[in-house]
């Protein structure tokens, strides 16, 4: 997987490591980090952040191996320590922008089923708090941004919004590239709506809520590279999948040591 990092991202990089392995010294946590991010040296990584945005690949055996902590394996959510604490570090940046985000997407304590706009102002405060924060420390929640970053990473813009799919249906078409095709499965194969729209602003997307008291949005996203990321009706299951996999396919970073 590859992300998008900022020197202003490291603060939340460096507490979500800081948190996952308090018994470590942050420069072993970094230079690990560092070299994970396929750098020789925590400085080298710091030089080419000072370039501006760097798009960085994140092996998190690595960063197991010089760490000297239980390694990764296939299918182990658990052990993705840098790889979540960088989703994290980003999703983090996007809730503090966008304090009305939540799990549910465009939130606040006057939205919810009638059960819940029965309870007491204070009650439903105390809802949205919670909700605020599953989306800021939860890994269930990092793992969501994580899978629709990666899905929106391989989708093309246009200028003005496409008003043809909102969010809810976009979070749906990221949960198939690991329900459908089997894809970065590592990550689950649920993206809430409000996770969808959180990797749409981290993503650069143009992002309008589609009513004032609506959950859901509509990006300026094309309606062609959604439909090619879902599979075509014309083609065969093989088809679409060969499609969808070579969409999808990772991309060699080649970096000087």
């Amino acid at each position: 997987m590859h992300l998008f990092v900022q020197e202003s991202d490291l603060p939340a990089i460096k507490e979500s490591l800081r948190k996952a392995h308090p018994g470590s010294r942050p420069t072993c946590r970094m230079e690990a980090a560092a070299k994970a991010f396929g750098f020789s040296t925590y400085a080298s990584f710091l030089s080419a952040l000072k370039t501006g945005e760097l798009r960085i690949s994140i092996d998190d055996k690595v960063y197991c191996s010089c760490l000297d902590v239980p390694p990764v394996t296939d299918g182990d959510r658990s052990a993705r320590y840098l790889s979540r604490a960088v989703a994290r570090g980003l999703l983090r940046k996007v809730l503090s922008e966008h304090t009305e985000l939540t799990i549910r997407g465009f939130d606040s304590i006057w939205q919810g089923d009638r059960n819940e706009l029965q309870k007491s102002k204070e009650e439903r405060e105390a809802l949205f708090v919670e909700r605020r924060r599953e989306a800021y420390d939860g890994d269930w929640a990092a793992d969501q941004f994580e899978l629709a970053l990666i899905y929106l990473s391989r989708q093309n813009r246009i200028k003005s919004l496409n008003r043809q799919m909102g969010t809810y249906g976009l979070k749906h078409r990221a949960e198939n590239l690991s329900r459908s095709f089997g894809l970065f499965t590592h990550l689950g194969n649920y993206v809430s709506n409000g996770m969808l729209i959180a990797a749409a602003y981290a993503a650069g997307f143009t992002v309008k809520r589609s009513a004032y008291d609506s959950y859901n949005a509509h990006l300026n996203i094309s309606m062609q590279t959604v439909n090619a990321s879902r599979g075509w009706e014309k083609n065969s299951q093989a088809e679409n999948r060969a499609i969808v996999i070579d969409m999808y396919a990772p991309q060699i970073v080649v970096r000087a040591a």
